[in-house]
Order: C-alpha cells, then sequence, then structure tokens
C-alpha cells in the first residue's frame, strides 16, 4: 500500500493505555492468528484487565487493538469512525478495519513497526482468499502487512483462529439480534428484506436458505419461516 500521501498516526503505549474501548467480544480460547514473518498475534488480551481494549467486533466496523509477539501494538480502529458507520481510510485521521454487508473484511490497520496492514489484499492474491468474518464467528482469509508479508487467518492449527465469542455469534433466525428467535423476529426480517438486507449479524441470522448467500431475500422466506416454528 502506498503510504506517500498518508500521514502516519502517532501510536504510542500511553494511547493504548488511555484510549477507552469496551471489553473484547474475541473468544478468549479463539484469539490468536499466524504471521510467518511476525510469529503469532493475539486479538483479545490488550488492556488491564486482559481484554478491556482488545479487538471488537462491531456489526459493521472493527474496534481495539491486537498483539503482535514480533511487532508490538496493532491498531484495528478507534471504535469513532467519522460517519459512525464505517472508516474513510483517506487519511490517518479515520482509519480501520470496516466489515460489509457479506461479511468481508475492508480497510487498514496500524503498526508503528511494521506500517499498515492491508485488509483488502485477500482477495487479489491468487486464488482469492479475502479476509471475512463468518456467520459461524470464525475469522478466515489473509491480510497483507506491506514490510512482513501475509498475516494468515485461516490455516492455523487446531485451537489457533480468531472468532467471536460464542454469545456473540448471530442466531440463525434472530433478525432484531435480541438473544431469541420469536415472534418479534418478523417485523425485523421483513424490513430487512425491504431493504434489501443489512449488516453482516442481521444477514447471518435472516439468510436461512438452504443455500446461504449473506444476504436477505425472498429465498429465505420459507426457511425463515420454519425456523420460527421449529425447534
Amino acid at each position: 500500500m502506498n503510504r506517500t500521501n498518508v500521514i502516519r498516526p502517532v501510536i504510542v503505549f500511553a494511547t493504548l493505555v488511555t484510549t477507552t474501548f469496551a471489553q473484547s467480544n474475541i473468544d478468549p480460547a479463539r484469539k490468536r492468528a499466524w504471521c510467518e514473518n511476525l510469529g503469532w498475534t493475539n486479538w483479545r488480551d490488550a488492556g488491564l484487565p486482559a481484554g478491556a481494549q482488545g479487538v471488537l467486533i462491531h456489526d459493521t466496523f472493527l474496534s481495539g487493538w491486537l498483539w503482535a509477539e514480533n511487532a508490538g501494538w496493532i491498531r484495528v480502529g478507534n471504535g469513532a469512525p467519522a460517519n459512525t458507520v464505517a472508516y474513510a481510510n483517506a487519511d490517518a485521521s479515520d482509519y480501520g478495519i470496516n466489515i460489509a454487508p457479506d461479511g468481508t473484511l475492508h480497510g487498514r490497520a496500524w503498526s508503528e513497526n511494521i506500517a499498515w496492514i492491508n485488509f483488502d489484499a485477500g482477495a487479489s492474491a491468487t486464488p482469492p482468499q479475502p479476509a471475512r468474518i463468518d456467520c459461524s464467528g470464525r475469522l478466515n482469509g489473509f491480510a497483507w502487512a506491506e514490510n512482513t508479508g501475509w498475516l494468515n487467518l485461516s490455516a492455523t492449527p487446531t485451537g489457533k483462529f480468531v472468532a467471536l465469542q460464542p454469545s456473540a455469534v448471530p442466531l440463525r433466525c434472530d433478525v432484531n439480534l435480541d438473544g431469541v428467535k420469536n415472534g418479534l423476529d418478523v417485523q425485523a426480517f421483513v424490513a430487512t428484506l425491504a431493504q434489501g438486507g443489512a449488516n453482516w449479524r442481521v444477514n447471518c441470522a435472516g439468510d436461512v436458505e438452504p443455500t446461504p448467500d449473506r444476504s436477505v431475500d425472498l429465498g429465505d422466506v420459507p426457511a425463515f419461516v420454519a425456523c420460527l416454528l421449529g425447534p
């Protein structure tokens, strides 16, 4: 990624200590991704107590910090995009990782020691391996660090990957995201259907057709009714 027209953000440990984030929603047992030139990255445990400033996966963006054992702190976003929905990634004043409605990750993270990490790069790999969050809550794909190579979110040993804690994973048919599936989800499903989809969480909850396509459409209607009426 070209950095010539980007002002470097100043990231020091003091910033990490003073910036306020919500508790990370990364699973404590599923918090690591591998980079062959950096070693393991820890997506959860930043802050005191552990997780207080770790990565938080929101509806449309990420926030918080991860730790690379050979590169130090990496910031994935400050949790406050200028437009409240997604980081612009036009300069160092508003950067971070965004989540598209289909779950793909876009944008960039910053490390003072290794510079920008491009989360769009995996889509251009051969074969394409876009960075993304699956409906199971697991991260997959690849991101590219311009000075250290590929950050691998996919092919890691058992137990060594990044995923949401179970309570944060979208529940099938829970389109209003209140934690249970019931009749209250019907209105949310109809509204999402009318507008052609929503954020990745809502789309995961409402995309219940036999062949999921990460959107809420007419093909989901019979399966959604069956899901609500079923166990």
